[in-house]
């Protein structure tokens, strides 16, 4: 898996007063264990007359790739950020989510932990920015139909829902985004997909995936609504989990949207008030799915970020549509 490249953009009205900052990011990250990579990033962030706000560069962590959408981890080494002084930025984790689409222009969002913001391995959010200049390659392993997926589910058909106009305060974007009602149309993602297993543990398992969520126009990402519904069931009809619940945050960035919600509801009482995480790539040929279980032992689920999709369903498909 490896993360490579050098690209920069400018931030968009959806970012208040920091609308127009050019801002530039540069990575370097391989890795075949996820949790053992090699590499470093670096970040820029001028302000439009040229003048520094924030420069910081470090160590990549952790990595995650799948096909083109990749998720590194770091831990800021260097930092010099006049533009804010008040924050501590060395030693502090973060985390960079990059979605390559190649000539049609690559995406990449963010969680800073400089800015209080959790971070967790190989979780990131959805991409939000859009840059316009430089390339950024993603490369990972790029699973087929029914690829492995890890316990818990399955769903079915793709749903076509309006979205309207609006913005956010999103997960990535550090003191995070403005309203901007004339570009940004609201958040939505939404369908239901199946397919099987290919964990060894859950071999052949049909599993189901249901997610309708939305973010009004104008509105933050932890105002999203919307439910889920996951089913996991043993090749013989055998019930292995059955749960659904509410959408507490929603963010999508170009075609990767990041889901986080909590159980209401489930056949096994022990998974009522437990925060999952479902995180879709919604592909023009064959969409992906991620998903995480804040189950005790795991790592937490956090608000409006998950891992890499990174299973194949057999049928159905998502609509994912953001910034």
């Amino acid at each position: 898996m490896s993360v490579r490249g050098s690209a920069g953009g400018q931030l968009g009205p959806e970012f208040g007063p920091m609308a127009g900052d050019p801002v530039r990011f540069e990575i370097q990250a391989s890795a075949t264990d996820p949790m053992k990579p090699s590499g470093t990033f670096k970040v820029t962030h001028h302000k439009p007359d040229g003048s520094l706000l924030a420069r910081f560069s470090g160590e990549v962590t952790g990595l995650h790739a799948v096909g083109q959408v990749g998720v590194v981890n770091g831990k800021i080494t260097w930092a010099e950020h006049p533009g804010a002084p008040q924050l501590e930025f060395v030693g502090k984790p973060v985390s960079l989510t990059v979605q390559d689409e190649g000539r049609h222009g690559d995406r990449i969002g963010w969680v800073w932990g400089f800015f209080g913001q959790p971070v967790s391995p190989l979780q990131g959010t959805a991409p939000v920015l859009r840059l316009s200049d430089g390339d950024l390659s993603v490369r990972g392993p790029v699973p087929g139909a029914d690829a492995a997926g890890r316990s818990a589910a399955g769903g079915a058909d793709k749903t076509a829902v309006a979205a309207g106009d609006g913005a956010e305060k999103s997960a990535a974007g550090g003191s995070g985004l403005a309203v901007a009602a004339e570009r940004d149309r609201g958040h939505l993602l939404a369908g239901t997909v199946r397919g099987t297993s290919k964990d060894p543990e859950f071999l052949g398992d049909p599993l189901m995936f249901s997610v309708a969520a939305r973010v009004e126009p104008g509105a933050t990402p932890d105002t999203a609504s919307g439910r889920f519904h996951v089913t996991h069931h043993k090749p013989d009809g055998g019930l292995v989990a059955d749960f659904s619940g509410r959408i507490t945050c929603l963010a999508v960035g170009g075609r990767v949207g990041m889901a986080t919600g909590v159980v209401e509801a489930s056949a096994d009482p022990a998974h009522v008030g437990l925060k999952v995480s479902f995180s879709v790539y919604d592909r023009a040929r064959g969409d992906r799915i991620g998903w995480l279980w804040g189950v005790p032992g795991s790592a937490p689920v956090l608000d409006c970020q998950g891992f890499t999709p990174f299973f194949a369903p057999s049928t159905g498909g998502f609509l994912a549509r953001g910034l």
